[in-house]
């Protein structure tokens, strides 16, 4: 598992096994990290610059439908070991 990105008390973008996971802290008074399955679309549309990852977590946030199927639990963490490029 590699991290590609990660913004502290917000998300962590990891990359395992030809995968793109995106989790991110949801919630308001109460948070909780969510964990989602990129697709090729979405993978593609982050190299290419045409969304970012705010983008795809306000989506995600908006309508939990929108990673229908996709989600990942219990939430995937990187391990301490897990180099950041």
């Amino acid at each position: 598992m590699r991290v590609l990105a990660r913004e502290p008390y917000s998300y962590i973008l990891l990359e395992s096994d030809g995968e793109w996971i995106l989790t991110f802290l949801f919630g308001r008074a109460v948070m909780w990290d969510v964990s989602v399955r990129l697709t090729d679309t979405e993978v593609v549309a982050l190299e290419d610059g045409e969304i970012s990852i705010a983008d795809l977590i306000e989506r995600f946030s908006a309508d939990s439908s929108t990673y229908e199927g996709r989600q990942i639990t219990p939430a995937v963490r990187p391990d301490k070991d897990d180099s950041r490029d």
